[in-house]
């Protein structure tokens, strides 16, 4: 039996949280295109929230992720990668650049979680052909600053793709602009997450659908 609620991005990348990909999953496959589409719905929807009065409730919804059941906070990731591994390299490519040291912090944090007594630990664990990758070139703070002007041998060749467009992309943020979309991502926007012992990959919503499993107002990001 699945369980479906909707759960805000913050929340996906903060506590004892941790997913690992199933490794029957497909791998990162994204091109720049829906990379540049996610980033842009981003931007647009914090831009037009500077100009409203007061948005506490009102959130950019950018899909659906399926899970098994988390024991101990670590669960397996069925359906969803692409788009949390787009934010995932979007807040380690802000954390890399913003300018005060308590926002680095927090967003390192949810990147890795740290724990007294523990090895640090990845909020998203890829498959092992491309975790590697990602750890060096993502993960670690400062890392998105050190790209390699040439891929090394084996880089998995989608994520370098998207890496290499988000560093264009965030060239052109300015400071302010840059705070501002971290500031919307961090509050205003949620993902629908379903769990369940068998997890599937459910069917895309449509465009139209607005998710009704918590009060607030939920725009749909582009498929």
């Amino acid at each position: 039996m699945k369980r479906a609620n909707v759960v805000s991005v913050r929340s996906l990348f903060s506590g004892s949280t941790r997913m690992r990909c199933a490794s029957s999953s497909r791998g990162f496959h994204w091109q720049p295109a829906q990379v540049a589409q996610l980033l842009v719905d981003l931007e647009t929807s914090a831009r037009d929230s500077i100009d409203e009065e007061d948005v506490p409730e009102e959130r950019l919804y950018l899909g659906v992720i399926t899970t098994g059941r988390a024991k101990a906070g670590l669960a397996t990731l069925h359906d969803g990668r692409q788009r949390l591994v787009v934010l995932t390299m979007f807040i380690a490519f802000a954390r890399d650049r913003v300018l005060a040291n308590s926002e680095r912090n927090k967003l390192d944090r949810m990147l890795v979680r740290r724990a007294f007594a523990r090895p640090p630990e990845p909020r998203l664990r890829l498959p092992p052909e491309e975790h590697a990758w990602f750890a060096h070139f993502i993960l670690a703070p400062g890392a998105t600053k050190r790209l390699p002007a040439t891929p090394p041998p084996g880089s998995p060749r989608e994520l370098l793709l998207a890496a290499r467009f988000m560093e264009h992309a965030f060239a052109a943020y300015r400071p302010e602009e840059l705070r501002n979309i971290v500031d919307f991502l961090l509050h205003h926007t949620a993902m629908v997450r379903s769990v369940g012992e068998h997890a599937a990959p459910p069917p895309r919503p449509a465009l139209s659908v607005v998710p009704q499993a918590s009060p607030g107002h939920y725009s749909v990001a582009a498929e």
